[in-house]
């Protein structure tokens, strides 16, 4: 991967460079206005626009390849101990339910699908590995909620919430650039500041660099038709105050559908607390980030069999678009190694 810098005046020149030089799959890594030097900063308000980019190249497509034969893929196979890798506190006959327990499907959920399965197919495995894994992953499949929010570019008001360090602001501007450069949606960001002050500084630039307009202070409700995005500061869950000033805001935004942000590389226990704790702010789905700091992708499936919630999007990575996909049932399922999101 070679990175390539592009200076221009305005953000929407550098753009174009970018899209110029390294064609339209290119990938924005950073955006940054570069700071007026010497004695021009006495005429001169504002420097330059900097981006960073790359274009990708023969091993993305291939990771892409894998990705499409991901289907075909028995995880537990590939563990060098493989009995320790399915391991677990109870004895199971199906050795991928013993696999999904060893890897992060806690135990009463594993109960739960073990039930399912054993209704469905009876109390012993296929003799193949594969075609135990098909069963078990079909089985499971069956409890995914699809989410009422399939198309990135639907009208309405998107809020992001959730703890600081969640990834909300990176959500937005993957989904905004999606909407934006991939199916041409106008779109409008209202960058609002809450219970503390809303510092994202860059979320501002990626829009100038959009065209997009940002609100600091929004006059005019937005319309029928109109595609919003809001930006909300993260909020710590054991800050009372700072939740109710949230649930308060919340109120007050018009037509808002509440997305709820979560970074996957955090342990299941605290994401279970953080779920609970922002469930009560009326979120309509989870948005799950950090997705290549986790391989242990199994563990959402608790929130699937636990909550009532519904997982709409993922997202991996802090590259702009990057990966960011609307969720489906075999994302959360095991992927090769070098396989892409």
């Amino acid at each position: 991967m070679k990175l390539v810098t592009f200076t221009a005046s305005t953000a929407a020149e550098a753009l174009a460079r970018v899209h110029d030089e390294l064609g339209p799959d290119a990938v924005v890594v950073n955006v940054r206005r570069v700071p007026v030097q010497g004695l021009a900063r006495l005429w001169q308000r504002q420097g330059p626009i900097e981006v960073v980019a790359f274009a990708p190249d023969s091993r993305d497509r291939h990771r892409q390849a894998l990705e499409q034969a991901a289907d075909a893929y028995v995880p537990y196979g590939d563990a060098p101990d493989s009995s320790a890798a399915v391991s677990g506190p109870h004895t199971r006959r199906w050795r991928s339910l013993a696999w999904l327990e060893s890897m992060g499907l806690w135990p009463e959920y594993v109960n739960r699908l073990e039930a399912a399965v054993t209704a469905c197919y009876g109390s012993d495995p296929p003799g193949l590995p594969a075609e135990e894994w098909q069963v078990v992953r079909n089985v499971l499949a069956g409890f995914w909620r699809p989410a009422s929010t399939p198309a990135p570019s639907r009208a309405g008001v998107h809020v992001f919430i959730g703890p600081p360090g969640s990834g909300k602001t990176t959500v937005l501007c993957k989904w905004l650039t999606q909407c934006v450069l991939a199916e041409e949606q106008p779109a409008q960001v209202w960058r609002l500041d809450g219970h503390t002050a809303n510092t994202a500084e860059f979320l501002s630039l990626h829009c100038e660099m959009l065209g997009v307009p940002v609100e600091r202070f929004p006059k005019n409700e937005p319309g029928e038709s109109d595609l919003v995005f809001v930006d909300l500061p993260g909020v710590d869950p054991h800050d009372p105050a700072a939740l109710t000033a949230l649930r308060r805001q919340l109120r007050e935004l018009p037509r808002a559908r509440i997305h709820l942000v979560l970074n996957a590389a955090y342990e299941t226990t605290l994401l279970f607390d953080q779920w609970a704790t922002f469930s009560t702010c009326g979120a309509a789905d989870l948005i799950f980030t950090h997705l290549d700091e986790e391989r242990r992708r199994v563990k959402l499936w608790n929130f699937v069999l636990g909550t009532g919630c519904t997982i709409s999007f993922l997202s991996a990575g802090q590259k702009i678009p990057g990966e960011f996909r609307p969720a489906a049932s075999e994302l959360l399922f095991p992927r090769p190694a070098n396989a892409c999101m």
